[in-house]
C-alpha cells in the first residue's frame, strides 16, 4: 500500500527535535465550523432528549401509539426532520477537525500520530464513562472507534493491519468477548477504504489496465455472485440469498464505480464516503420494496408461533438455571451444540418458518421485559442502581459501538475532503458549491423524509408486510443530502450581510461542543431519572420546549466563560490529553463583550 498521504512529522520514528503539534489559537479557528457545531449540538439535544423519557431499548420503533396532539407533532418533527440528521452532521465535523489537525501537523511540521492517538484514547474514556454514569446512547465512544478507523486509512501498513486482526480474532475466543469481532470486521473495512484511497497501483486484465482495488472487488463479486446463485438453486441455502444477491450486487457497483471514479485522487475522499454511506440503504430501499409487498402478518397472531415458543423459553430457562447452579457447585454443564442428535429428520419450509416467528417472539418478549427493568431502574433506582445497570450493559457488549464506525466514517472522510480541497477553509470563495448543495440536498433530503413518513411513522415489533423497512431505508437514504444542505444553509447564513448572519451567536456554545453536549446529558439525567427530580415520561412536546430552555441558558454561559476562559471545562481537559501539556486557560483581560469569533 503507498503512503502518499502520510509525511514524517506523522510517523512514530519521527526525529524527537519536531516540535510537537499545539492547541489551535483563536485567531486560526475556522468560525464556521464552530457555528456549525453548536447548530449541530442543537438537533442533537431535541433527539436526545426523548431517550431520556423512554427506555433506549426502544430505539428505532417510531412514534409511541399513545402520542396525540402536539406530542403527536413534535415526535413527527424530530424523528422526520431531525434525527439522523445531525448526528451525520457531527461525524462529518469531527472529520473536518481531523482533516484540519492533520493539515497544520504538515504545515509546520509536527508531529500528528502520537497526539492524535492521545486524543482517541482520552475520547473513548469520556464516551464509556459518559455511558456509565449517565447516559447509554452515547457517541464519544463510537466516534473513537471511527477516527481510529481514519487514522488506519491514511497511516496503516497493511502487515499492521492483518496482524491486528489476526490477534483481536484470538481474543475474541475469550468467554464475554465475542464483540471484538465487530472491531475486527471494522479493521478489515477500513483496510480496503484505505486501499481505494491510497494506492495506485494498476493491474492489467485482459488487455487493459485497473486499479488494484477494483480488480479485488470485483474478484469478490464473482465469488459471491457464485453463491448467490447457488442460493437459489440449492434449498438448504435459501436463508442466505438475500444477504448474498444484495452483497453480489453491490460489490458490483463498488467494483464498477471505482473504476470510473478513480482519478482524479483528490476526489477519492467524498465519493467513497458518498457510496460508503448510501449504497447500504439504496439496496435495502429495494429489499424493503420487496417486503412492503407481502401480506402485512403478526408474528403473535400464529397460535402454533406462540405455542413453540412458549416452550423454547422454557427449555432456555431451564438451561440457564441448570448452568448456574453447576457454576455455584464447581460443575460444568455441556452446550447444547454439543448434545448431538443422528436421528434428527429434516424439517419443512413451513416448519422453518414457524421456529423463526417462535425465535422473533421470544427475542421481542425478552427485549420487552429489558425495557421493563430498564424504565424501572430509571424510575425507581438509586444513582448507583442506574451505575451497576448501565455497566452491566456495557459489559456484556464492550466493542459493539464500534459497529458506528462503519456508517461513520463515510460522513468522517466527506469531512476530511472539505478540509483538504479548502471547501471549508475558504467557505467565501465555495458560496456558490454550497448554495448549489442547499439547492438540491434539501429538496432531496426533505422529500425522501417526507415519502418515507407517508408510508409509516411508527411500527409494532412482530409485524411485516407494513413497510417499516423500506421507511426506514428511505430515511437514512435522506439523510446525508438534508446534512450536507444544512451545513451548507449554515455557511451561506455566516457569510450574509443579512439577519442571518445573527447565527454567528452559535459560535460559543459551538466552540464548547463537549462541555456542552456532557452538560446536556447531566442536567437531562439529573431531571427526569429516579434519582433526580423525577420528571421521566414527560410528553415530547414539553420536552422540546425543556430542551429550548436548556439551550439558550447554555448560549448565553458559553457567551459568559469564552469571554474569561480560552477553552470550555472539558475541552481544556481534552486539549491537555492530546498536546500532553497544559494550555493556557485564563484570558489576562477578560472580555465582557458576546463571543461570537
Amino acid at each position: 500500500m503507498e503512503h502518499n498521504l502520510t509525511n514524517e512529522a506523522g510517523s512514530n520514528s519521527a526525529s524527537s527535535s519536531i516540535p510537537a503539534l499545539r492547541p489551535v489559537a483563536d485567531s486560526e479557528r475556522i468560525q464556521a465550523l464552530d457555528v456549525i457545531r453548536g447548530f449541530a449540538l442543537i438537533g442533537i439535544f431535541f433527539m436526545n432528549v426523548e431517550w431520556f423519557n423512554r427506555s433506549f431499548l426502544d430505539f428505532g420503533s417510531g412514534i409511541p401509539a399513545h402520542a396525540k396532539g402536539l406530542d403527536w407533532l413534535a415526535t413527527y418533527f424530530v424523528n422526520f426532520f431531525v434525527a439522523g440528521k445531525f448526528w451525520t452532521i457531527f461525524s462529518l465535523l469531527f472529520g473536518m477537525g481531523f482533516a484540519v489537525m492533520l493539515t497544520r501537523s504538515e504545515e509546520t511540521g509536527r508531529a500528528f500520530i502520537r497526539p492524535y492517538i492521545r486524543r482517541i484514547l482520552a475520547l473513548a474514556v469520556f464516551g464509556i464513562l459518559h455511558t456509565v454514569l449517565l447516559w447509554p446512547g452515547d457517541i464519544l465512544y463510537s466516534y473513537a472507534f471511527t477516527a481510529a478507523g481514519l487514522l488506519i486509512i491514511l497511516f496503516g501498513q497493511w502487515k499492521w493491519i492483518l496482524a491486528s486482526m489476526g490477534g483481536l480474532a484470538l481474543l475474541s475466543f475469550i468467554p464475554g468477548m465475542n464483540s471484538i469481532w465487530a472491531v475486527v470486521s471494522g479493521i478489515g473495512f477500513m483496510g480496503l477504504i484505505a486501499l481505494f484511497i491510497r494506492n495506485e497501483k494498476q493491474v492489467t486484465v485482459f488487455g487493459k489496465k485497473f486499479p488494484l482495488f477494483s480488480v479485488i472487488v470485483a474478484a469478490v463479486t464473482v465469488l459471491m455472485l457464485i453463491a448467490a446463485i447457488a442460493s437459489w438453486l440449492v434449498p438448504a441455502m435459501k436463508e442466505a440469498r438475500n444477504p448474498l444477491t444484495g452483497g453480489s450486487a453491490a460489490f458490483f457497483v463498488i467494483a464498477l464505480l471505482s473504476v470510473k471514479f478513480h482519478q482524479p485522487a483528490e476526489a477519492r475522499f467524498w465519493r467513497a464516503g458518498a457510496l460508503i454511506y448510501s449504497l447500504p440503504f439504496a439496496i435495502g430501499v429495494v429489499f424493503g420494496m420487496i417486503a412492503y409487498q407481502k401480506p402485512l402478518s403478526n408474528v403473535f397472531n400464529s397460535p402454533e408461533a406462540v405455542k413453540l415458543a412458549a416452550e423454547k423459553m422454557k427449555i432456555k430457562k431451564a438451561e440457564e438455571l441448570a448452568e448456574k447452579v453447576a457454576k455455584e457447585s464447581g460443575k460444568v454443564v455441556p452446550k447444547k451444540d454439543d448434545k448431538k442428535d443422528d436421528k434428527k429428520e429434516a424439517k419443512t419450509e413451513e416448519q422453518k418458518k414457524l421456529e423463526r416467528d417462535a425465535d422473533t417472539i421470544n427475542r421481542i418478549t425478552e427485549n420487552q421485559e429489558k425495557i421493563a427493568k430498564d424504565v424501572q431502574v430509571l424510575t425507581k433506582g438509586s444513582y448507583v442502581d442506574v451505575v451497576k445497570h448501565r455497566w452491566e450493559e456495557f459489559i456484556d457488549g464492550p466493542f459493539n459501538a464500534s459497529g458506528q464506525a462503519f456508517s461513520a466514517i463515510a460522513l468522517f472522510l466527506m469531512g476530511v475532503w472539505f478540509v483538504r480541497a479548502k471547501i471549508i477553509t475558504n467557505a467565501v470563495a465555495n458560496l456558490g458549491l454550497f448554495r448549489q448543495i442547499a439547492l438540491f440536498g434539501l429538496p432531496i433530503g426533505w422529500g425522501l423524509s417526507l415519502f418515507a413518513s407517508s408510508i409509516l411513522v411508527s411500527h409494532t415489533p412482530g409485524v411485516s408486510g407494513d413497510g417499516w423497512q423500506l421507511t426506514q431505508m428511505l430515511l437514512n437514504l435522506g439523510n446525508l443530502p438534508a446534512c450536507l444542505a444544512y451545513v451548507s444553509i449554515i455557511v451561506l447564513m455566516v457569510n450574509s450581510n443579512s439577519i442571518f448572519s445573527k447565527i454567528r451567536v452559535l459560535a460559543p456554545f459551538g466552540r464548547m461542543a463537549l462541555t456542552n453536549y456532557l452538560t446536556q446529558s447531566l442536567v437531562q439525567a439529573s431531571f427526569f431519572y429516579g434519582w433526580g427530580l423525577g420528571n421521566f415520561g414527560m410528553g415530547r412536546a414539553q420536552q422540546l420546549g425543556f430542551a429550548i430552555c436548556v439551550i439558550c441558558m447554555q448560549v448565553l454561559f458559553s457567551h459568559w466563560w469564552l469571554g474569561r476562559f480560552r477553552y470550555g471545562p472539558m475541552e481544556w481537559v481534552w486539549r491537555a490529553i492530546t498536546y500532553w501539556q497544559f494550555p493556557a486557560m485564563k484570558i489576562a483581560t477578560p472580555e465582557l463583550k458576546p463571543q461570537i469569533g
